[in-house]
């Protein structure tokens, strides 16, 4: 094995080192912003979300963080202790949700129509439960107040179920009572279509560095095993 193998196969230990200490870390921010939230969801008082929503975002959180967690952790102890069984580990994780990933992706593009039609019977479905079930209505009033907007395709969708007023979050909030007169016209599924189309390049370029983030984790880690393999075996050669 000359200099040039030894300086490469270090130099990919340490990038595969670094690399996952990240994940690890921000892993375990995850998991202990999830925690905090789980235990402290009670104490709570300064935001407009029901104790059910926040217990189900805590649960989000703890376990996506447990996952980026272990990844990295699996990385640094890979490439620290050199073990090839923990590399091989790592790589077939990390492989997992890669094809995980893509296959989502695959059944999203595929199935956008029904999935769209989903979303629009489950919205409606929130829409008619806003005032008996808490999720429903902390879910709408999220999405109202994020993309300014009011009800499905627009706010005389409410006059359904509310017909009255519709809900505050469809006005400004300097406003003390909302009226369909004060209301926001467009729809939420039409503000969020068109944030969507005009995000589409950032939204595209964010999951292209994900995947690519994943495809040199995988890379390095083969990598890795290989020159560790080819390591011991000079070294069992020359002994």
């Amino acid at each position: 094995m000359n200099g040039l193998q030894s300086c490469c196969g270090e130099f990919i230990r340490i990038i595969l080192f670094v690399l996952n200490f990240v994940f690890w870390v921000a892993g375990g921010t995850i998991l202990g912003v999830g925690i905090t939230v789980k235990i402290s969801v009670s104490k709570i008082k300064d935001v407009d979300v029901s104790e059910q929503t926040l217990n189900t975002s805590a649960y989000i959180l703890i376990g996506l963080g447990c996952i980026v967690f272990l990844v990295g952790l699996l990385g640094c102890c890979g490439a620290l202790t050199q073990q090839r069984c923990m590399l091989m580990l790592y790589f077939a994780l990390v492989t997992i949700i890669f094809l995980g990933e893509i296959c989502i992706a695959i059944v999203v593009y595929s199935q956008k129509g029904k999935i769209n039609s989903s979303l629009q019977t489950a919205y409606e479905r929130c829409m008619q439960d806003y005032g008996n079930q808490t999720t429903c209505k902390d879910t709408i009033d999220t999405i109202q107040k994020v993309f300014e907007c009011c009800g499905m395709h627009n706010s005389s969708d409410w006059k359904k179920f509310k017909p009255n007023d519709p809900p505050k979050t469809c006005c400004k909030d300097t406003l003390t009572v909302c009226t369909y007169e004060k209301a926001r016209k467009e729809g939420c599924f039409t503000k969020i279509d068109n944030f969507v189309s005009h995000n589409a390049k950032y939204i595209a370029v964010g999951c292209l560095i994900v995947a690519a983030i994943e495809l040199l984790g995988m890379g390095f880690a083969c990598y890795l095993r290989s020159y560790i393999l080819k390591r011991e075996e000079y070294e069992a050669y020359t002994v």
